[in-house]
C-alpha cells in the first residue's frame, strides 16, 4: 500500500499509511500480543524478531524524520560506520498471508467486543473473565488465536459450546456468538436501572425520528440524503432498543 502510494505520488497517504502501521498495527497491537508475563523475560527470537521488524519500520519512516530515525538505528545494534539508515535498502515486499490476516481481524474484532464489555460494565482487568463461544455447526471452531485473546483480555478459559450461555453478556462476530458470564462482577440493580433508562431515552428518541418521518411537509421539502440519514437513525435506534431489552432480560434472569 505504501509503496503505491510513493508511485502515485499521494506523500500524505503515505504518510497516513506509515503512521497507522507504526502507531496502530506496531505499537498497539504487536507489541501487546508479545508481551512477555510481568518480571518474565522476552525469548530471544522474538525479540530478534521485533528488532528486525522495527528496523523495517524506521526505513519506512525515515523519508518522512530522518535524523530522528537515524539516530534509532545506530542505537538498535552495534554497526559499522557507514551502515546508515540513509543508504539502506528499502523494505522488500513479502507473500502475504491472507489467511493469517484474516483470522488476526478476526481476533482483533473480539478482542475489541470484550474490552467494550469490560469498560461498560466497569469490570477491571485484573478480574478473571470466563468466556464461550457458540460453535457454529457447519464450521470447524478456528482456535488459531485463542490464546492470544486470553492474554490481552484476561480470560480465565476459552470454552465452545453448542447452545445459548444463559445469563450471559453476548455478543456477534460475523457469524459467531460470544458469551460472557458476569456473575458478582456487577450491580444486577444497578445495571438493570441504567440499561431501563437508556431504553427509555431511546425510544423517546426513536418517536421523534418517527414523528419526523410521518411528517409529509419535511419528507417532500428535504434534500433525499437528509431523509436518508433520518431514516438510518431511525434503524439505529430500532437496532439499540432490541440489544437493550435483550440485556435486561438477561440481567433479569
Amino acid at each position: 500500500m505504501i509503496d503505491d502510494q510513493y508511485t502515485k505520488y499521494r506523500i500524505s497517504d503515505a504518510l497516513m499509511a506509515t503512521y497507522k502501521l507504526i502507531w496502530d498495527d506496531f505499537c498497539s497491537w504487536y507489541l501487546e500480543m508479545i508481551k512477555p508475563a510481568y518480571q518474565q523475560p522476552i525469548d530471544k527470537k522474538t525479540l530478534e524478531n521485533t528488532i528486525g521488524l522495527f528496523e523495517n519500520l524506521m526505513k519506512v519512516l525515515h523519508p518522512f524524520a530522518p535524523f530522528i530515525t537515524e539516530e534509532v538505528w545506530h542505537l538498535l545494534r552495534d554497526r559499522e560506520e557507514n551502515d546508515c539508515l540513509m543508504v539502506a535498502p528499502w523494505p522488500e515486499r513479502k507473500r502475504i498471508h491472507h489467511k493469517i490476516l484474516e483470522q488476526f481481524g478476526f481476533a482483533k474484532d473480539v478482542i475489541i467486543a470484550i474490552r467494550g464489555i469490560r469498560a461498560n460494565k466497569n469490570i477491571p482487568n485484573k478480574e478473571a473473565l470466563e468466556f464461550f463461544i457458540k460453535k457454529n455447526l457447519d464450521e470447524k471452531p478456528d482456535t488459531t488465536f485463542d490464546g492470544m485473546v486470553a492474554k490481552l483480555c484476561n480470560l480465565s478459559s476459552i470454552e465452545y459450546v453448542d447452545q445459548k450461555v444463559d445469563n450471559a453478556m453476548s455478543f456477534v462476530v460475523k457469524s459467531t456468538e460470544f458469551y460472557i458470564p458476569l456473575g458478582d462482577l456487577v450491580d444486577v440493580e444497578a445495571e438493570i436501572k441504567k440499561l431501563e433508562d437508556e431504553l427509555k431515552y431511546t425510544n423517546g428518541f426513536l418517536n421523534s425520528v418517527k414523528k419526523k418521518l410521518s411528517n409529509e411537509r419535511f419528507v417532500n421539502g428535504a434534500p433525499a440524503a437528509v431523509i436518508d440519514k433520518e431514516r438510518k437513525k431511525l434503524s439505529d435506534a430500532e437496532n439499540r432498543i432490541k440489544v437493550l431489552q435483550g440485556q435486561i432480560e438477561v440481567f433479569k434472569g
